[in-house]
């Protein structure tokens, strides 16, 4: 009976493994959702940091203290945009965008991919961005479709199976 267990647990493994990659047209749909989400709760968070303070120092008198200013909101808004795909990415796999679109992030083996992963997946995410994207050309040209991010931190965005019954906890 033990062999039998141990057969269905790696059958488990291999159906998770066997995940197809998300479709690039999805993911750019979830990076859509995610950021139009990450870009209003950056806007409403930096509209109420700017008027605090304002209405504990006054206005900046100087173009220097007005570029602080702009300096911080902005150093804050890549602050919560690593927050929010660290967190959600880190802990369960999918943000906002991605649960509403049925795709995943998993590491290796299938898993969700950890806080360390995701950190790893977002810092080559940048690097990425400030290539204006030229280090992620394999994500069009290969079939697992991964990018900078991906081979970095050793994850992958598949798609998320439905109607699992129970996975340990980590649905895919």
């Amino acid at each position: 009976m033990m062999g039998a267990t141990a057969m269905m647990g790696a059958a488990a493994v291999t159906g998770r493994l066997a995940a197809p990659p998300a479709g690039l047209w999805r993911r750019a749909a979830a990076s859509l959702i995610d950021s139009l989400l990450a870009s209003a709760l950056w806007l409403l968070c930096a509209m109420w940091l700017a008027l605090g303070l304002w209405g504990l120092r006054g206005r900046p008198e100087s173009f220097a203290e007005l570029l602080i200013v702009v300096i911080a909101v902005l150093a804050f808004g890549v602050a919560l945009r690593l927050a929010y795909h660290v967190v959600f990415v880190g802990g369960c796999g999918q943000t906002p965008g991605r649960m509403a679109l049925g795709i995943a992030v998993v590491d290796g083996s299938g898993q969700t991919p950890g806080y360390g992963r995701a950190l790893t997946r977002w810092l080559g995410g940048l690097v990425s961005v400030l290539t204006l994207g030229l280090l992620s050309l394999p994500l069009l040209f290969t079939r697992e479709r991964r990018g900078l991010g991906d081979w970095l931190a050793g994850t992958r965005v598949v798609l998320r199976a439905r109607g699992l019954a129970s996975d340990g906890g980590n649905r895919l």
